[in-house]
């Protein structure tokens, strides 16, 4: 069964992470195919637009903490930093997307979940949906660029707060802070989401490719360090005996 799928409708394309029992929590190889299907649809003239979402109740719970666990336990340092490695290339792959992007959250979206989703550049969720930086929980700091994107979203202060207590965020807060732009009720989700994404997709290509530039700045001037950091304080904390400990309490709970 395939752990992501992309739909073209139209000049939409929808990616699914498709892992319904698990949250969507990423395995495998679903971060590379995630950004073989991102790449694929920037080179393809006839779409326009991407809606990124989940499959079943979950919008992503992060990384595979029964994975995490596993490979904690033989110190494998290196496949965590290829875990990283595919982390990292699909959050810079978004920070320069030239076309737009549109994150449909229709439920909880944990640690690299919820860092993916601010990714985009438009986030749309149910009343169903939550945010969590749930990394502490875990023994780990944040990844998928959330130590970039999430204080240029909340402020410096807040983020400090989310990060550092691994609290949830309710639907309705989440819109307040900034970390949604949209909120509607589970059944007008997918509606109100093809909506704006058509409306995404028909805007003069080149227009939009400039004006998310204009925002982003010089491609990964700073976004490259904040990955870097987050890398090699990643592969830190993964050796640890807390995170160990907390891997394997999570693990038990997963299974």
């Amino acid at each position: 069964m395939e752990q992501i799928r992309a739909e073209q409708d139209g000049s939409l394309l929808r990616i699914t992470l498709a892992r319904p029992d698990k949250f969507n929590a990423f395995t495998g190889t679903m971060r590379e195919d995630l950004l073989k299907y991102l790449t694929a649809a920037e080179e393809n003239p006839a779409i326009g637009a991407i809606v990124i979402t989940g499959e079943g109740k979950g919008f992503c719970g992060g990384g595979d903490v029964v994975h995490m666990s596993k490979i904690h336990k033989t110190k494998d340092v290196a496949d965590f930093s290829r875990i990283l490695d595919a982390v990292n290339a699909v959050a810079r792959k978004l920070h320069t997307y030239s076309k737009p992007t549109i994150a449909m959250v229709n439920g909880p979206a944990a640690g690299g979940g919820a860092n993916l989703a601010l990714a985009c550049d438009i986030r749309i969720g149910s009343t169903a949906c939550n945010f969590t930086q749930s990394f502490i929980k875990i023994g780990l700091g944040p990844d998928w660029g959330g130590s970039y994107v999430l204080p240029r979203i909340v402020g410096p202060d807040r983020a400090k707060e989310l990060l550092l207590t691994g609290r949830t965020v309710d639907a309705q807060e989440a819109l307040k802070l900034g970390l949604l732009h949209r909120l509607v009720e589970p059944g007008e989700l997918q509606a109100a989401t093809t909506k704006l994404a058509e409306q995404l997709a028909s805007a003069p290509p080149t227009a939009v490719a400039a004006a998310k530039l204009a925002i982003a700045g010089s491609p990964r001037t700073e976004l490259d360090p904040a990955l870097e950091f987050e890398r090699s304080a990643q592969i830190r904390c993964f050796l640890s005996k807390e995170a160990g400990e907390l891997f394997d309490k999570f693990a038990a709970r997963a299974k």
